[in-house]
Formats: C-alpha cells, structure tokens, sequence
C-alpha cells in the first residue's frame, strides 16, 4: 500500500515507507501522465491494470472539443526527436496529424535539452527548460535566499515522453496557440500570449487522472 495525496496538477506518494525520510526522494510525484498516455494504471511495482487511453484535453478548457487528448500523444511516444537548437513549429490535431506552420517560428520556441536513456530519446522545448532550471526566492533553514526553484530539473516533472507539439486549444473560450509536452508526472505548456509568470504552466494531470480512474468502465 501506499500513501497519496492528490493535487490539481499531481499525486504525491510516499512509495517505500521503509525509505530514509530525509531524502529529497522520499515524497515524490506519481508517474500520472505516462498512465493517462497508455492507460495502464499502476497498482504496485511490477502489476498494471489496463485501462482506455485518457480522451480528457491536454490543455485548454475541458470541454474544448478541437484539442489534442492524452490518447492523441500516445501515438507520438516514439516520435524522432528534433535535432539540437531546431526551431519548433510542428503542430498537432486532436486526431493525431502534424502538420508544419512556419508562422510559428516567431515564438523562438527551439529544441533545447535532449533526453536519451534507454526506451526513451526525446528533446525539451527551450520554454520548459528554461522553467525546470529557474531560480527565485525560496524559503530555506529559515530564511527567505535565491535558489534553485526544483532540486533537479526532472524532480517534478520527470523525463519527457513525447516531442514538443504545437496545438490551438481553447482556453476561456478564445482560442490560443499552446506549446505542449508531456512527461512521465506532468504536462508543460506554453502560451506566449499569456502574462509574463502564467506563460509556462502545469496540466491538470491529477484531476484528469481521478477521472480515468472513477469514470471508466
């Protein structure tokens, strides 16, 4: 058994209570949107139960019925990776197709960190790499110092798990180009036309995921 806790964005779990729980690795984020990709929820290390891919939107309002879902990406887990720097202009449809839009290129959204582990080679978006390495103010042993906002660039997000895609979803009922990639515990968006500090932000992956859990057959 495990202990959770579910956020709009996540799940926290502590997964081995018999771990040191002075190490920044006791809590973590649950591998919710790798699960919202394929659909196989994991109940304990080594057993899955099959679900249907997630068809709640990536981003954007709920209801938008124009957007890319969860099982939109899951048939983009093994894209190419872009090459080192590539300017990012490929955008995806709900159903799946991508498409290349030049016009794009003036957001300077380019391929900025590639991952290469083994099952997985993927590029970061330079928005959300930008995002996972940020310093700020933090409040540390007592005192408020500048300081790495995240232990590690992948601690809260985890490793990607699709390319960076384009999409134009709906978000208060105006229409928006929206960067999207997802990871294996969240989902990172851009919108350049959102206020600067709202411009990257995180999906609703633990709402969506109680709802792959509770309103599935």
């Amino acid at each position: 058994s495990r202990t959770v806790v579910y956020w709009d964005k996540s799940r926290m779990e502590i997964t081995d209570p018999a771990a040191d729980p002075t190490s920044v690795w006791y809590v973590t984020n649950g591998l919710l949107a790798r699960e919202l990709i394929t659909g196989q929820l994991q109940l304990a290390d080594d057993w899955f139960e099959p679900y249907a891919p997630s068809t709640s939107n990536v981003a954007g309002d709920p209801d938008d019925v124009t957007g890319p879902t969860y099982q939109t990406f899951g048939a983009l887990l093994n894209s190419t990776p872009a090459a080192d720097g590539a300017t990012l202009s490929q955008r995806v449809s709900r159903a799946g197709v991508i498409s290349t839009d030049a016009s794009l290129s003036a957001y300077g959204a380019t391929a900025a960190h590639r991952v290469t582990v083994p099952g997985l080679d993927h590029q970061v978006a330079s928005p959300f790499w930008a995002f996972m390495n940020a310093s700020g103010v933090v409040y540390s042993d007592g005192q408020f110092v500048n300081a790495a906002l995240f232990i590690d660039p992948f601690y809260a997000t985890g490793l990607p798990i699709t390319e960076a895609y384009w999409t134009t979803a709906s978000i208060g009922g105006t229409t928006h180009d929206v960067l999207v990639q997802v990871f294996e515990r969240r989902v990172l968006t851009y919108t350049p036309d959102n206020p600067p500090g709202w411009q990257v932000e995180m999906g609703n992956v633990g709402q969506q995921y109680l709802c792959l859990l509770y309103t599935s057959d």
